[in-house]
């Protein structure tokens, strides 16, 4: 399934145009406006909008006709956006030994991909139940850098984790937010690396016996590079392709079921245990969420406002 959006202008640098241009300026931009405007109904748009951001590690881009070049070549790139949707629930054993949903929820997951020109936007939200956790991981693309974000939402506070790299090696940069430490420091991409969002992207695009036995993927739970086991399961009668990574100690890092004869995810695995999400319309995962997401006020809170009320 795929949702198609234009893209939203670039904020103009001041100063710039006068006469005829800036007229002309002025219906391009208010052209754009409409368009982004008309895609802020879909959740992806933040998403796709995180595009135009060009990240902690590059400066601004500069002002003048480089900047019109820019905003010219937006405006001819359509954003095409990708989605998938799965509920975590939990599973029971049924009498023939076959896993059987037992009802309720514990997260949703959404898998997007963004796509704009030669850039590329992974991202996957995870959503719980309880508590208000909210995770979401972001891979931007863009010929050989790679940016990865990590963050952990909560009521309570958020914390962040962030890393740059070139997949040919070299230097990266790490920095984070919020944890028990503020961190800033750089480490050795080797070449090849990757993110876990990147590399599943890779294994659901590969074919019987193209994919390598390890590779080596940025693990923001482990906030560092680990070297992962990669399992290809072909699938058989109605059941679809299975691909499995895992790391050196046997913990599971992803494992996902494409739908027969397609690439489009059936089921998907993030830790080990019996617990899969399976895939879901977007309906389902658009009401729970909103459901899931609300504002939750404490009894006492609410107990207070009332008394205050009727004062």
């Amino acid at each position: 399934m795929a949702v198609r959006s234009t893209p939203s202008a670039l904020a103009p640098c001041p100063g710039r145009a006068s006469g005829g241009r800036v007229a002309s300026l002025a219906v391009l931009v208010l052209a754009l406006g409409a368009g982004a405007r008309s895609a802020e109904g879909a959740p992806e748009f933040v998403q796709c909008a995180e595009m135009t951001d060009p990240g902690p590690a590059t400066t601004a881009p500069p002002c003048g006709w480089d900047w019109l070049r820019r905003l010219a070549e937006a405006s001819v790139q359509e954003t095409v956006t990708d989605g998938e949707y799965f509920l975590l629930a939990p599973e029971v054993k049924t009498v023939d030994g076959r896993p059987a949903r037992s009802g309720g929820g514990l997260a949703l997951i959404a898998q997007r991909r963004v796509v704009r020109g030669d850039e590329r936007l992974l991202e996957r939200e995870v959503l719980f139940e309880e508590g208000g956790l909210r995770v979401l991981h972001t891979e931007r693309i863009r010929g050989n850098r790679r940016t990865l974000t990590y963050r952990e939402l909560q009521p309570s506070g958020a914390r962040t984790w962030l890393a740059e790299w070139d997949v040919s090696g070299g230097d990266g940069r790490i920095l984070g937010y919020g944890w028990h430490r503020p961190t800033h420091e750089r480490f050795v991409a080797h070449e090849g690396l990757v993110g876990p969002l990147e590399l599943l992207e890779n294994l659901r695009a590969a074919g019987p016996g193209q994919v390598a036995d390890l590779a080596e993927v940025l693990d923001p739970l482990a906030a560092n590079a680990s070297q992962l086991k990669l399992e290809v399961m072909p699938g058989s009668g109605t059941q679809g392709t299975i691909v499995r990574a895992a790391r050196s100690d046997g913990t599971l890092v992803v494992e996902a079921r494409m739908e027969h004869g397609t690439r489009l995810l059936d089921s998907l695995r993030l830790t080990g245990g019996s617990r899969v999400a399976k895939a879901i319309s977007r309906a389902e995962f658009e009401q729970r969420h909103a459901l899931w997401n609300r504002p939750r006020v404490p009894a006492h809170e609410r107990a207070l406002a009332e008394l205050s009320g009727r004062r």
